[in-house]
Parts: structure tokens; C-alpha cells; sequence
């Protein structure tokens, strides 16, 4: 038969679980929308990108040299 401290520690150690799989979901959820949000700013990038969006001018020259001294 368990006594009063035996309840107790079993109460404590089930709660201290109970906090540490609530935390380990949160930290999930928010590695989870993190990573949504990355790959939003990917596709954003990619649609900026793409053959034929490019806001620049094609005769523009700039960008069509490198210097190389440094």
C-alpha cells in the first residue's frame, strides 16, 4: 500500500513528464512554423527569380562585370 509521500513523489514525477512532453510539442510547433515560414520566403524568392520576372532592365549593365582587384 502506498503512503502519503509515495502518492506525492508519484504525483510529482507524473506532472514533471506531463511539463516535459508539453514542452517537447511546443518546441515541435515551432520548429514545424519556422520552417513554413522558411520555405514561404523560399518560394517568394524562387517566383522573384524566375526566367522572365526579373525586374531589371535586360540592357542595363549592370552586373556584367566583376572586379576581380582586391
Amino acid at each position: 500500500m502506498m503512503d502519503g509521500n509515495d502518492i506525492a513523489a508519484a504525483a510529482t514525477t507524473a506532472s514533471n513528464q506531463q511539463l516535459q512532453s508539453s514542452h517537447a510539442v511546443k518546441s515541435a510547433e515551432m520548429a514545424k512554423d519556422q520552417i513554413e515560414q522558411t520555405g514561404d520566403q523560399i518560394m517568394q524568392l524562387l517566383e522573384v527569380t524566375a526566367p522572365g520576372k526579373l525586374r531589371v532592365d535586360p540592357l542595363s549593365p549592370l552586373g556584367t562585370q566583376i572586379d576581380v582587384k582586391a
